[in-house]
């Protein structure tokens, strides 16, 4: 099988590692470039986050051993190039490998690297060492005006963040980032009140109760416009309770955790399905409530996995309000297509319908 020139590895490859060897050369232009790329050989066969760990290698093995003039022709190198993106992962990693020792000078470079590419992952390695000094400095940056840099503060604080270390004081007591996330929650760019809601469903994953008090004490007292802000955050940041069907959650959402509906006609487009066909699903649904009712629709897909056992993840659907005896027809595509978050394997699936909640439908198909 060809390789796919496409795949996610490949933001990393040997034309960036040519970039970066050539950015750095003209920062420091002793700088052994011939050598740095004698990594071309290693570079292939790896995966996207060893690739950025192996041209890390490289970096220090030909960069000076004193860290600070080490650090000083990276940060140059970052500001006179256009690198950008992926490109500058693997100083970023040089920073949270070799920086501890010198944290003023390394939070300064990532306050750098964050308005060009992210320190997300990077500043983890610092929060594990001193938390409270990365907090402190946090809180300052959290008013800082350029937008990146404000996100940075929720996003590279978050207990659970994707493909970075995880912070066991932060997953056991939440309060320590709380205070960062109120700074935030009204702030004017989504990019950055998304990372908020983000963090919260962290929370929410092991301190639901949490994640519910803070966002009822956020919504007491605030102002229209800023109330607009806090029901696009609590949205997303309850999703998995509401995924769960958390009372609390739900309530919040303005719900009943038991809807008085009746589900008919569900109907698939076929009853067996292979890689990168599409699920075309629909339903019809109907309240048999005396008043108006707001109704929390979602859909779950019960996935064979590898082990031949079955792995239920759920998707949102919509969000609607009905009045008394109003009816809907509901439609929804899903795609078979392979992500790298997803394989699939032969069986019999079942496809639920799940409503502020609860289960309230199923329909099975196979999956060739």
């Amino acid at each position: 099988m060809s390789e796919n020139e496409n795949a996610f590895k490949n933001m990393i490859n040997e034309t960036v590692a040519r970039q970066i060897a050539a950015a750095i050369a003209k920062a420091h232009p002793t700088f052994n470039t011939k050598k740095f790329m004698k990594l071309t050989d290693e570079l292939k066969p790896l995966e996207l986050k060893d690739r950025v760990k192996l041209i890390t290698k490289y970096l220090h093995a030909n960069l000076p051993a004193d860290y600070p003039t080490s650090l000083k022709i990276i940060v140059k190198a970052m500001e006179e190039s256009h690198l950008s993106g992926f490109s500058l992962w693997p100083f970023s990693e040089y920073i949270s490998q070799f920086g501890l020792d010198h944290f003023d000078l390394s939070l300064k470079a990532m306050y750098i690297l964050t308005q060009k590419f992210t320190a997300e992952f990077a500043v983890r390695a610092f929060l594990l060492k001193d938390h409270k000094k990365v907090l402190k400095q946090f809180e300052k940056w959290a008013t800082d005006k350029n937008v990146h840099i404000r996100r940075w503060v929720s996003e590279g604080s978050r207990p659970l963040l994707p493909w970075g270390q995880k912070i066991p004081l932060f997953i056991m007591d939440p309060t320590h980032t709380l205070l960062l996330l109120d700074k935030l929650k009204f702030d004017d760019e989504l990019y950055v009140r998304k990372s908020v809601a983000n963090h919260l469903n962290d929370i929410s994953k092991n301190h639901p109760q949490v994640v519910i008090d803070v966002l009822r004490l956020w919504q007491k007292g605030a102002s229209e416009n800023h109330l607009i802000k806090l029901n696009w955050i609590t949205r997303h940041a309850l999703r998995t309770l509401i995924k769960k069907g958390h009372p609390g959650a739900l309530k919040l959402m303005g719900v009943d955790g038991k809807a008085s509906i009746k589900i008919s006609d569900i109907t698939l487009n076929k009853s067996k399905f292979k890689l990168n066909d599409s699920i075309e699903f629909s339903f019809h649904l109907k309240s048999t409530a005396k008043i108006p009712q707001k109704l929390i629709v979602d859909y779950a897909i019960d996935f064979v996995k590898a082990n031949g056992k079955k792995g239920k993840k759920v998707f949102k659907l919509k969000t609607i309000q009905l009045d008394p005896k109003e009816e809907i027809t509901i439609t929804k595509k899903h795609s078979l297509k392979p992500i790298t978050t997803m394989k699939y394997y032969p069986g019999i699936h079942h496809l639920y319908l799940q409503v502020n909640g609860h289960i309230v439908s199923e329909v099975s198909f196979s999956f060739m």
